[in-house]
């Protein structure tokens, strides 16, 4: 049993499509872009905003895309409320890893701002111990930058830490900061993708997450 396990937010604890489409579009429409579906969104997400914004206006210039990026920035404050919301059953699972004495923190390529509030929103009671968005000047995932300061602030080794999330981008950080992933499948990027990066463990459910991250007979960590 992994005595720290670190958590993707997007597509792994909650589902966000919703308000990032809604103020990606906006942006896009206040320049008279093209907007996209959902679904189109969809693959866009997973490395941070300003690369989100450069896929959703890819024959755009630099200087087009970064006006894109901040309108999107102010919007989307407002937007996540609409929509976004935990995946079902992800509550109970990280109410009862904290129970069981794991050390549950999060690192996200959402901007830090946003990262933290929507959890502070979303997990008021506060289980995770650290929770790390994309900050300025720390490079983001798969650069495994993120992995080493939530091992050092907590005092945890590679070898009892795990990284969950539902994107290759998660996997490959896993892999690059030496410790074990889990993917899993009800997020951003489907099964194929995801299985073209050898996770360790994927997971169809989070009834499959939660016997992966509890093996029988295995004491609780107090």
């Amino acid at each position: 049993m992994y005595s720290h396990i670190i958590f993707d937010l997007d597509g792994t604890l909650i589902e966000s499509l919703p308000g990032i489409a809604t103020a990606l579009n906006t942006a896009l429409a206040e320049h008279k872009l093209p907007t996209h579906s959902t679904g189109a969104v969809r693959t866009f997400i997973g490395d941070g905003s300003h690369t989100l914004c450069a896929r959703a206006a890819a024959d755009q210039s630099e200087e087009t895309i970064e006006k894109i990026h901040q309108i999107f920035l102010k919007q989307y404050p407002t937007a996540w409320k609409s929509g976004t919301h935990v995946f079902e059953g992800i509550q109970d699972l990280v109410h009862s890893l904290k129970s069981r004495g794991c050390s549950l923190s999060i690192l996200s390529n959402k901007p830090h701002s946003f990262t933290t509030e929507m959890v502070e929103h979303f997990f008021p009671n506060t289980p995770f111990d650290l929770v790390l968005g994309q900050r300025e000047g720390v490079s983001k995932k798969p650069d495994p930058s993120g992995v080493h300061e939530l091992l050092g602030e907590l005092g945890h080794s590679s070898n009892n830490s795990v990284l969950i999330g539902d994107s290759t981008i998660d996997i490959v950080t896993a892999r690059n900061a030496g410790i074990s992933s889990i993917a899993v499948t009800w997020g951003y990027h489907n099964l194929d993708q995801l299985s073209s990066v050898s996770p360790k463990y994927i997971a169809k459910s989070i009834a499959e997450l939660m016997d992966i991250l509890t093996p029988k007979n295995v004491p609780t960590f107090r």
